[in-house]
């Protein structure tokens, strides 16, 4: 029962079908993604406006950057067929 009901909600899902996800969900996911690491970093600039010698910030000014250009590389770097 539990697998009928997993596929069913997997074959139901609006882009669960590779067909159905077009350029503008694509934009709305890569959009949300740079969201959170925009939201991130600033967390990471207030922590250490709070507290200078955290090390926060410089994490993220490490870490996050390069996730954002995979992102940006990803969805806007992808040729079309």
């Amino acid at each position: 029962m539990t697998q009928e009901l997993n596929k069913d909600i997997l074959v139901d899902a609006p882009a669960a079908v590779e067909e159905n996800i077009t350029p503008r969900d694509l934009m709305k996911f890569a959009k949300a993604i740079l969201f959170v690491l925009a939201v991130l970093f600033a967390l990471g600039a207030v922590c250490d406006l709070i507290r200078p010698q955290s090390g926060v910030f410089e994490a993220c000014k490490t870490v996050l950057p390069p996730i954002a250009t995979l992102v940006i590389g990803y969805y806007f770097g992808k040729s079309s067929n």
